[in-house]
């Protein structure tokens, strides 16, 4: 049990700032423990064959939430069904609490260099989206290369956001209105071919190289430029390098608490907010019942069949049906197909099994196989996770050869199970999903051309990230796009028809968004007049989409 909580802390080990990571990795332990203890209160009652399928459905409301909470997700239910299969001697609250102790171990090694690395983490950030507005700015940028810079400009800037959001990171917190201005400003204007002083995009660097040394100061006077689009951009990296502090959102009107506070506070309040948010969803307790009916559909398909080690199947429920990870058929084809390939070569070591260290040394090979091989594909981590089950299994005492076709049989279940309920309730969630982040995207572009605040006001002096954040947060939701379309590839084949469909209404509506955000004269009313009709009808358009049975 204390092996299987520290398992559960690595596998949530996925945030590099220190504060994030403290946030994915604390909360799933409390949760996975609150699981196994209400599967041990069950066992024996007569509603303890509900309770699973309970707990899945709370899990699909919670993974709503987005990474943090789907990480959460899996460890709540992997603990339960670990409960439910295994022998726990003594107390109820002792399997708990051993959990606890593995988890929080892991949990303190991973904290424990703080002290030497804080901050490194933020300033990466930082420094890469420093980087990649130089990189934008960059008179080469032109065509797919430029098109390519600036999506990978607006993703680091999304990370950024959304580490500073979870994690209350007071730096990040610091600088990103005035990055969120200079990006936007930025991606405009190579989008519109316009150049800028090249001693400026020199300067960016070297910023971005300083910010991530950690270094004091600002380097000196910036470059003045040469017409108003370089005015605009020294201005946005003033204030993203060096914010002043009637800029700084960290300072606040409370008073009695450092900064550090004020962020926890705010993180805190979005958190609720966010949580109240996918309670009044119907969406995300329509992704419950998906998962919790899949859940008791391996299940009892398991108990039918009488399979050892039952709880593989829910298992493999629990690792397919996680949303931030990509569609559930493709995920369940990749999972099923690997660990396929990892039974057949842990059947061939078992079946030329010599002493023990030789096992030892494969399910050192293996285990350290499951994080490097998780850039590559799911289908070949599936094959490194399935060699280090048969190898544990093996030398815990259980025979390993019997318990292949089990192993394989209970995971073409939980597949076949997970398909099941995802085509069951909503197959098409996730184009839904992409639909309505560019449309929210077209909206808020619509919303930064009105007539009372055309784009002068956006460009006031001395408030470069408070209006910047209005400009570039349309990119910001293309990215968030994009990155849900990158899991709509992951379909099976016999899915993918429509790809390249939503590859050419994303590549439209970058565009378009561009084009209306582009720096043009404040005095062109007609330019701002036929944009924003054009960007009220492709949001109609997009809504539509979204509302399709």
């Amino acid at each position: 049990m204390v092996a299987m909580g520290a398992l559960s802390a690595v596998l949530t080990d996925v945030a590099a700032a220190y504060r994030h990571r403290a946030i994915t990795m604390l909360l799933p332990q409390l949760l996975g423990a609150a699981g196994a203890f209400a599967m041990l209160a069950a066992q024996g009652r007569w509603f303890a064959p509900g309770v699973l399928p309970v707990l899945g459905v709370l899990a699909g409301v919670l993974a709503a939430l987005g990474v943090e909470g789907s990480l959460g997700a899996m460890i709540l239910l992997m603990d339960a069904e670990v409960a439910m299969d295994l022998p726990l001697p003594g107390p109820l609250w002792w399997p708990p609490a051993l959990m606890l102790l593995g988890g929080f171990s892991v949990v303190g090694l991973a904290l424990a260099g703080r002290p030497f690395f804080r901050g490194r983490a933020e300033r990466a950030l930082l420094a890469q989206c420093l980087t990649g507005c130089a990189a934008v700015l960059a008179p080469d940028a032109a065509g797919p290369a430029g098109t390519a810079r600036r999506r990978a400009l607006h993703d680091v800037l999304e990370r950024a956001r959304h580490t500073g959001s979870v994690g209350g990171s007071v730096l990040l917190a610091r600088h990103l209105p005035g990055l969120v201005a200079l990006a936007g400003t930025a991606s405009s204007a190579g989008a519109r071919g316009l150049v800028a002083d090249p001693a400026l995009v020199e300067r960016l660097r070297s910023e971005a190289g300083r910010v991530a040394a950690g270094r004091p100061g600002t380097g000196g006077a910036w470059p003045t430029g040469h017409g108003p689009l370089d005015v605009r951009l020294v201005r946005a990296a003033r204030a993203a390098v060096a914010p002043s502090p009637e800029q700084n959102p960290v300072q606040g009107t409370e008073q009695g608490t450092n900064p550090m506070q004020r962020a926890g506070r705010r993180a805190a309040v979005r958190a609720v907010q966010a949580v109240r948010t996918v309670l009044a969803d119907s969406r995300s307790w329509l992704g419950g019942l998906r998962v919790g009916a899949a859940l008791l559909v391996a299940g009892a398909a398991a108990a039918h069949w009488d399979l050892r080690h039952p709880y593989w199947a829910v298992l493999n429920v629990t690792f397919v049906c996680r949303p931030e990870v990509g569609p559930v058929a493709g995920r369940a084809l990749e999972r099923f197909c690997g660990t396929a390939l990892g039974l057949l070569g842990s059947g061939l070591v078992l079946a030329c099994a010599g002493p023990d260290g030789v096992l030892l040394a494969v399910l050192a090979l293996a285990a350290g196989l499951v994080p490097a091989l998780s850039g590559t594909g799911y289908l070949y981590q599936a094959a490194a996770l399935a060699t280090v089950v048969l190898m544990v299994t093996q030398l815990a005492g259980d025979p390993g050869l019997p318990l292949l076709l089990p192993n394989l049989a209970s995971c073409a279940i939980g597949c076949l199970a997970a398909v099941l309920a995802g085509e069951l309730f909503g197959p098409r969630h996730r184009q839904l999903v992409v639909a309505r982040r560019l449309a929210g995207a077209v909206e808020q572009a619509a919303l930064a051309l009105t007539p009372r605040r055309p784009r002068a006001a956006a460009q006031a002096p001395g408030r470069p990230g408070a209006a910047g954040c209005a400009a570039t947060a349309p990119h910001l939701q293309l990215a968030v796009a994009r990155a849900e379309f990158e899991r709509v590839r992951r379909e099976p084949p016999w899915r993918q028809g429509a790809t390249a469909r939503w590859a050419a209404l994303i590549d439209e509506v970058e565009r378009t968004v561009d084009t209306a955000l582009a720096p043009v004269s404040p005095a062109d009313h007609r330019h701002f007049d036929a944009t924003r009709h054009h960007l009220h009808r492709l949001a109609t358009d997009l809504h539509r989409l979204t509302a399709r049975p």
